[in-house]
């Protein structure tokens, strides 16, 4: 008798904690789909749609049913590129909904000339 009130209790922890695995992986999945992305718009040649590009292969090559209802921004001004991705996590437990958010941002690429370029422009 005391079985099958205890089996039901354990079934439940493991459950749980299967699931906050699945939430901690989401999370680096999404960090990492976050960081390919800014990588990718803040190169000189970059833009906020290679950034968003490389967000998705990312999150299709890491774990394409990891997240899903997902969330792609990407903001690239002249200095900074920043990407954000939100989604749900995958849902082994009924009735418990998690939902992750990851941004990654860093400055853009630019070429600035040594300050001997500017004052002698013809290399004399």
């Amino acid at each position: 008798m005391q079985a099958v009130l205890v089996f039901p209790a354990l079934l439940f922890t493991v459950m749980l904690i299967v699931q906050f695995a699945l939430y901690l992986h989401a999370q680096s999945i999404a960090e990492a789909a976050a960081q390919d992305g800014a990588a990718a718009a803040r190169r000189a040649d970059g833009s906020s749609g290679s950034g968003r590009a490389a967000v998705t292969r990312s999150l299709g090559a890491m774990g394409p049913r990891m997240l899903t209802e997902r969330s792609i921004s990407v903001d690239r001004s002249a200095t900074v590129a920043r990407v954000s991705v939100d989604g749900r996590v995958l849902a082994l437990v009924p009735g418990i909904s998690l939902t992750v958010h990851e941004t990654a941002e860093g400055p853009v690429e630019r070429f600035v000339p040594a300050a001997g370029e500017l004052a002698n422009p013809g290399g004399e």
